[in-house]
């Protein structure tokens, strides 16, 4: 990581031929594991990145040097904000927006608003990284590949596998979503047993999901939950659950109990360890794999402990301690100090080290010894430098002086050519123009002018990329793109067409949604009116249901065309809790909720009755002769009912009848030709009006 700043100072100060031959020294090294690699070679990203407020400037920590070795310039992010790397590029997570970075170039490229005003979990992975918003439930993709996905209600904290998978827990309706590299939409394969709370973490066998509501871990995969085991010790719904395994065992935090255990996922071990913590007010642990980082938010104190419970290392956070510990991909752990100016930095052992980030290049301190188990530190931090220097640029070993030459002559200026690789990406009333720099020509380029049917728009020289609004969508653009020096405008080039149009977004809740239960039924309806669809077709419908003491738990999935859906033998002793989902091409939508009992009592449903169409029958002719007209309201959709004639000599017949899906039925039944006669209809303790026969 550190290779990328360092290139960066190297090459604004060296020539053309030093650099060839440097990176071909470079290279030839690096086979043997003897020189970093160049910027765009190396494959995991190394160290820790941390928004200084103060100094209005982004810093790249060495995890492995103990400094920090690279600065941007990040005017007016908050403080606190998060810092996620890519590959090239490096991205300012505050609240209100994302700010992108060019690692190579180490200036701010790009600022677009961020998908909801919360701050975003950073995680750093392959396909990455990702800024997840827990609070709105959406997840964004950072980099060339970016990309804004909707998972739908309130999320956990995520997890991510080794391959790039991002393992999501929805908590309100308690499913857990998978999303693969390069994916565009989540998917939710599993259904926690009674919406249990918990909380996601990875071991060697996976990612695995730890139960808060009965105390036990089952491993997750696409295909399901696994067997249930017994932690064996309690875990609270507010307790933390470090991301990763320390040396097999899972780290559970009981903030409230003040206690770390050491808990083995598998449940083949003697049993838990749990270590009893000083009183403090714990924000979070993290786990390097082999040692476990817990920040005492109370105290400002970093501490550390191995797999057994030993503890390695104890150090004062600086500046405060306001932020939970991060696991970086080198499987050290960072611990941000408030102030922005200071990091922690625990080798994947369990020895700390305390990292200055003021703008000056420190050496690194001596770590604590790995047995030192005391409140200590291991070792005294050496005295901090003045702060009023830059970092050090790393310097290019001397060159042999050249010999003179003769001066050529010198070429004037002319425009310059054709931008390389011009294309354009379609959104919603908007596309994205992107390409290469233009060849100079002796003379720096001042600016890109971009045109279309109906528009143009100018950038400054050093932009690639603009974003073109108040496109009409449904209509094909192409944009063409020239550049300009002190010498003029040179040829342009033209992007391949591309059409914009309405972005699909997930369908929204299931309106109306509504739990009717009858005195006597076993049985609930469901009816919801259609989801709005946001410009793709709804095309399921997922329902769900649990009574009040999470037994009882049940799913299916409808048509996009479905309304309704009967719970059969639910039983209505206590409430039931159903959920409703609308799902599109672009993913599910938030769920509509409703919690019923029961209690409707039968005077929700009706029988009301008149006179029908005159009919024969034995010993019965018109005009006396006649049916009975019923309409019954209110009854279970879709239930077969019994239907009995009841009049002043006694019960005249009986039949059985299907309830519509809208709980209604109307019907024409039973003869009647006895003038003056009253009659009546009953059906499951619901009777009718007397009708006096005419």
């Amino acid at each position: 990581m550190e290779t990328h700043r360092d290139f960066a100072w190297f090459r604004a100060r060296a020539p053309i031929a030093a650099i060839v031959a440097g990176c071909v020294a470079v290279v030839g090294i690096a086979i043997t594991g003897a020189a970093k690699p160049l910027p765009g070679l190396d494959i995991t990203q190394s160290g820790h990145w941390i928004y200084n407020s103060v100094l209005g400037s982004a810093f790249h920590v060495d995890g492995s040097g103990k400094y920090a070795d690279a600065r941007v310039p990040v005017p007016g992010a908050d403080p606190g904000s998060p810092v996620a790397q890519g590959p090239t590029q490096g991205y300012v997570l505050p609240p209100s927006s994302v700010i992108e970075f060019g690692k190579s170039t180490l200036s701010v490229e790009k600022t677009t608003p961020s998908p909801s005003n919360e701050w975003p979990v950073a995680v750093e992975t392959k396909g990455g990284p990702y800024g997840v918003y827990r609070q709105a439930g959406v997840v964004i993709r950072l980099g060339e590949a970016s990309a804004k996905i909707t998972v739908g209600g309130r999320l956990g904290d995520p997890v991510a596998t080794a391959d790039g998978r991002l393992w999501l827990h929805r908590i309100d309706d308690g499913l857990l979503c998978e999303l693969a590299p390069g994916a565009d939409r989540v998917s939710c394969p599993i259904v926690l047993p009674g919406r249990h709370k918990g909380s996601l973490a990875l071991t060697a066998d996976g990612p695995v999901f730890v139960d808060n509501d009965d105390d036990t871990v089952r491993r997750v995969s696409p295909a399901g939950l696994g067997e249930p085991v017994r932690l064996g010790v309690d875990v609270p719904e507010t307790a933390v659950v470090a991301a990763n395994e320390v040396d097999g065992r899972l780290a559970i935090l009981d903030r409230q109990g003040a206690r770390l255990h050491l808990v083995d996922p598998t449940g083949r071990s003697t049993g838990p360890v749990s270590v009893a913590l000083p009183p403090g007010d714990y924000v979070g642990l993290a786990s390097s794999g082999s040692a476990v980082a817990l920040v005492d938010k109370g105290n400002h104190t970093l501490s550390t402990y191995d797999g057994a419970g030993r503890k390695r290392d104890s150090r004062p956070i600086p500046g405060g301690a306001e932020h939970p510990p991060v696991r970086g991909q080198d499987s050290r752990v960072y611990v941000d100090g408030a102030d922005g100016a200071h990091v922690l930095v625990m080798d994947p052992g369990g020895a700390v080290n305390e990292v200055a980030v003021t703008g000056e290049k420190k050496p690194a301190e001596t770590p604590a010894p790995s047995g030192n188990s005391g409140d200590k530190p291991a070792s005294e931090p050496p005295p901090r430098e003045p702060a009023d220097r830059p970092i050090a640029p790393v310097q290019p070993k001397p060159q042999p002086k050249p010999q003179p030459k003769t001066t050529p002559a010198v070429v004037p200026a002319s425009p310059p050519g054709a931008p390389r690789s011009v294309t354009a990406s379609a959104g919603d009333g908007a596309a994205t123009v992107r390409w290469g720099a233009a060849p100079a020509n002796g003379a720096t380029l001042t600016g890109y002018r971009i045109t279309w049917a109906g528009g143009e728009k100018t950038v400054g020289g050093g932009v690639r990329t603009t974003t073109i609004t108040g496109l009409a969508n449904g209509t094909a653009y192409t944009f063409t793109v020239s550049a300009t020096n002190r010498a003029g405008t040179g040829p342009s080039a033209t992007s391949a067409s591309v059409t914009p149009a309405a972005a699909l977004r997930p369908p929204g809740a299931p309106a109306g949604l509504n739990v009717l239960i009858k005195t006597g039924d076993t049985d609930a309806n469901v009816t919801w009116r259609a989801a709005a669809t946001n410009g793709s077709p709804v095309t399921a419908y997922h329902v769900s249901w649990r009574r009040a003491d999470g037994s009882g738990a049940g799913s299916a999935s409808l048509p996009g065309s479905a309304t309704a859906r009967l719970i059969a033998d639910i039983g209505i002793e206590q409430p039931i809790t159903v959920s409703v989902v609308a799902e599109n091409a672009a993913g599910r939508g938030p769920a509509a909720t409703v919690t019923k009992a029961k209690g409707d009592t039968p005077a929700d449903r009706s029988i009301v009755i008149s006179r029908g169409a005159d009919t024969t029958a034995d010993r019965c002719e018109p005009p006396a002769c006649g049916l009975i007209h019923i309409v019954m309201s209110g009854f279970t959709a879709g239930k077969t009912v019994s239907i009995t004639c009841t009049t002043d000599d006694g019960v005249h017949g009986g039949k059985s009848v299907k309830i519509g899906p809208d709980g209604k039925l109307t019907v024409e039944a039973f003869p009647q030709g006895t003038i003056g006669r009253n009659v009546w209809i009953s059906s499951e303790g619901v009777q009718s009006n007397k009708l006096t026969w005419k």
